[in-house]
């Protein structure tokens, strides 16, 4: 006789999202491993006196999410209690945004302030972040402003001089500090190596314990949206010890995979060579190495073969007229990063948006591969985002054995931005262009991006639906819509096969981890155009221990 299930869910659909049997009655949990999927009759067979049975009443039983592109660790340092979060999903006007600083100002005088989130496109009304402004509002201690995408950074002059920017400071390799006329710096540092640079000036405002305690609350956030694994994609390597203690403690909610910064540092360290996946069963890994080959549309930097529009909302984020945005790195650098760590082991993931960037991404993979195409094709190097990338290319990446991840609610947030402001109504309905990834034959990933957008995989697979942007509720793209199911499978298995955990994680299937995520209905029986307000998380369950609600 086996021995009896811990946990048994019966009384509503479970989706297992199988393709051998997508549906079943009734699903049973022991020592965190799915024991039996099946009938209701034989599952509650395994049944003993201490079992718990959970009647779902209706509801459905889903695989956990894994959100395939997130950032766990920033999401806690910028994010969780007391951080200042100025986003516009947060904060929607300008004149909140600059209350809320002066407020955090006020509240320590003479110490380091940092605010995340202004969006110069959806906070029309925000003045600027020059460095008079903020020095205006912090006149005596260091005071940075990060944007929401988190390729731009702005701080005044007490920020400038504690982390040593002058205008002798060299620009970072894929990275830059914009300077004035005169050379000078501005304030404002572009990409993630400036960035890392800038944030010098906040010296280390949390301790231990206080970076333990936000990253509980950012797991927790992704546990309350049905998330069971994340990856961090782009940890700095000074955070890896506190990550891993965080997501390897009894209580915690979040399974981590990581994808280091991929600097050129590390790819010329001696010796440093890729340790290989961890199993499910470990609640921390290492992935890969993230490169971000160009950055964000919101800040004029993603490079493509069409200019941006000229007009008052280009020239706001600082583009010249009828500009075309650059790459962070040349196709030449860009492929000795790729070489390098594909040499160490390490799988990849590039950020791209751009068409340009994409053809320089693809011939960077291109060459990893040009000996060993089989070899590249087990590192499964991944693009990230995928703005604007044309159905041509996303075949090209099928071809050599790329996949694709796609930050789906660019649409829902920016689709209007994206048609009005900066490219027009054809560019827009082509972002994120999921159908033409879908058909090319990739496993598409649907992802967040963590801070820059809610973490929500329900609305992604939402706006996979109906490619309806918000608040206007205009369609963008109706011919690059997915099914229901597709976009569920876009939000569970197939990101586990991209972070090489597929047979483990991403499906219902006897032996896998229970990483469980209960919705309030069937995610099917709901029309595309009500899914949004209609579907909802109910429970998360991390290899059988509810996770949320708690």
């Amino acid at each position: 006789m086996p021995d009896p299930a811990e946990l048994i869910f019966t009384g509503g659909p479970v989706l297992t999202m199988d393709e051998a049997a997508p549906e079943a009655e009734a699903l049973a949990v022991r020592d965190g491993v799915i024991t039996a999927v099946g009938r209701s009759a034989d599952v509650l067979a395994l049944r003993g006196p201490g079992t718990r049975v959970v009647d779902l009443d209706g509801r459905a039983l889903l695989p956990g999410f894994v959100e395939a592109h997130g950032h766990p660790s920033t999401m806690a340092l910028t994010l969780a209690p007391p951080a200042i979060d100025v986003r516009p999903f947060t904060v929607p006007t300008g004149a909140e945004v600059y209350e809320r600083i002066k407020a955090a100002v006020a509240a320590a005088p003479g110490k380091p302030v940092g605010a995340y989130g202004i969006d110069l496109l959806l906070q029309r009304d925000l003045a600027l972040p020059t460095r008079e402004l903020l020095d205006e509002l912090c006149p005596d201690a260091p005071l940075v402003v990060v944007s929401n995408s988190g390729h731009a950074a702005y701080g005044n002059t007490a920020a400038l001089r504690a982390a040593e920017i002058t205008a002798d400071t060299p620009d970072p390799v894929g990275a830059r500090f914009v300077r004035d006329t005169a050379g000078e710096p501005t304030g404002e540092a572009q990409e993630t190596a400036a960035l890392l640079v800038l944030f010098e000036a906040l010296g280390d405002f949390r301790d231990d314990a206080q970076v333990s305690a936000a990253l509980d609350w950012a797991f927790a956030e992704h546990a309350r949206a049905g998330i069971t694994t994340a990856t961090d994609m782009a940890t700095d390597p000074r955070n890896l010890r506190v990550l891993r203690t965080a997501a390897e403690h009894p209580d915690g909610a979040l399974r981590i995979r990581s994808y280091l910064i991929g600097t050129p540092e590390l790819a010329a360290e001696p010796g440093r060579r890729f340790s290989g996946h961890a199993p499910a069963r470990e609640m921390f890994g290492v992935s890969g190495m993230k490169l971000w080959a160009d950055g964000t549309p919101w800040q004029g930097s993603v490079a493509t073969s069409f200019p941006f529009k000229d007009n008052d909302a280009t020239l706001r984020i600082g583009l010249d007229h009828c500009t075309h945005g650059p790459m962070n790195y040349s196709p030449d650098q860009l492929a000795d990063l790729a070489t390098a760590f594909a040499a160490q082991g390490f799988p990849l993931a590039c950020h791209v948006h751009g068409d340009v960037t994409c053809e320089a991404v693809l011939d960077a993979y291109a060459k990893v591969g040009a000996d060993d195409p089989e070899a590249l094709r087990a590192l499964r190097p991944r693009l990230e985002h995928c703005g604007v990338v044309t159905a041509d290319q996303f075949r090209r990446a099928a071809d050599m054995g790329a996949t694709v991840s796609l930050f789906m609610d660019h649409v829902r947030w920016w689709g209007d931005v994206l048609a009005d402001d900066l490219f027009g109504p054809e560019v827009a309905d082509r972002w994120m262009s999921a159908r033409s990834a879908w058909d090319a034959g990739h496993r598409v990933s649907l992802h967040n991006d963590g801070v820059c957008s809610p973490t929500d995989p329900l609305s992604s697979v939402a706006t996979a639906l109906t490619r309806q942007s918000h608040p206007s509720g205009r369609i963008h793209g109706e011919s690059q819509r997915l099914t229901v199911d597709e976009a569920l499978c876009a939000v569970t298995t197939n990101p586990a096969w991209q972070l090489h955990l597929e047979g483990e994680i991403g499906m219902l299937r006897t032996g896998m981890r229970a990483d469980l995520v209960v919705l309030n209905r069937d995610p099917r029986a709901v029309s595309a155009e009500h899914f949004r307000e209609a579907v909802a998380v109910s429970a998360t369950y991390l290899s059988g221990r509810r996770t949320w609600p708690l």
